[in-house]
């Protein structure tokens, strides 16, 4: 009998020792990552960028801008829900403070995000065990984003912010943030045709889709507005900004502009000008027909970019 109470015993002991490893293993798994982060990740792997090499990246594609644009879709769901909050708490975790993106990063409140306040530790957890906890859990924590993707992503997030503004009728907010955003996207633009003939260099295709998502957002802003000097403005800075389109061959922003000037003369009621708009289409599709795969009356293509763009 006593030979027995041994053998439970140590069973016993010998299923505590197998069970003690599993509960250290669910003790280090990372807690999972918030949405608009794991979206920016994505983002940085879709564009070849990684977690080992910050300064270079790791593949390009021939077409970065279809990439972001399809990710622009893949990534809504994560976006859908996003407050200020966690748009602060990414660009905190995703941008260097001394890095290209400080100006967006300020801009997103990325300052006064919980993640980017320093913490003191308590005198109790300066013990050689706490030390090697706290240093491998920092080695799993991704660092900031790589060359590949944090111009996209910067521009991205302030696109959600300008949103969030045109949803809490701020709409004055919206738009002074929106027209920030314009002028961090196109210096990234004017920096990337700079250094057009690096190697090194990373395509400048990739930040149209997020400049015309701007551009939409920034009128949708003025139309709440309802100011005829900022109305005033914006159709000239449209029409310089689609010039401009034009020149770099970007048919993201070229079709949203033209919808955008064809919305705001058809809500002025100008004729002529829409007879302009409606030449300037007609010349612009037979340029980006090819890559629709099919074709299109200069009409049908101003009104389907006009109705998915509201």
């Amino acid at each position: 009998m006593p030979e027995d109470v041994k053998m439970k015993a140590e069973s016993k002991d010998a299923a505590g020792t197998k069970d003690k490893p599993k509960e250290e293993e669910e003790e280090n798994i990372p807690p999972p990552m918030p949405p608009l982060e794991a979206a920016a990740r994505r983002l940085e792997r879709l564009l070849g960028g990684g977690l080992q090499d910050k300064d270079k990246t790791l593949h390009t594609y021939s077409n970065p801008g279809k990439v972001v644009r399809r990710w622009l879709g893949t990534a809504s769901g994560a976006s859908g829900g996003a407050t200020l909050e966690e748009i602060s708490s990414a660009a905190a975790k995703l941008f260097d403070p001394k890095g290209p993106c400080e100006t967006g990063r300020s801009l997103l409140g990325a300052e006064e995000a919980p993640a980017a306040m320093e913490v003191d530790t308590p005198a109790a957890a300066t013990s050689d065990d706490a030390k090697d906890k706290k240093g491998a859990s920092s080695s799993k924590e991704p660092g900031f984003l790589s060359s590949a993707a944090y111009r996209e992503v910067e521009g991205w997030l302030i696109s959600l912010k300008v949103r969030l503004l045109l949803n809490d009728k701020k709409a004055s907010e919206a738009f002074e943030l929106s027209q920030q955003g314009i002028g961090i996207l196109m210096g990234h633009i004017n920096t990337a045709a700079l250094k057009i003939t690096a190697v090194s260099s990373v395509s400048a295709s990739s930040l149209y889709p997020l400049l015309a998502r701007m551009f939409r957002y920034r009128s949708l802003a003025a139309e709440e507005l309802n100011d005829a000097s900022i109305n005033a403005g914006l159709r000239q800075d449209m029409a310089k900004a689609h010039n401009m389109a034009c020149l770099r061959r970007d048919v993201d922003c070229q079709s949203t502009l033209l919808n955008l000037m064809l919305r705001d003369l058809l809500s002025n009621a100008q004729g002529k000008e829409v007879n302009l708009i409606l030449l300037l289409a007609n010349t612009h599709i037979l340029w980006v027909r090819p890559s629709f795969g099919c074709q299109f009356s200069s009409h049908k293509f101003l009104f389907h970019f006009f109705f998915s763009s509201i």
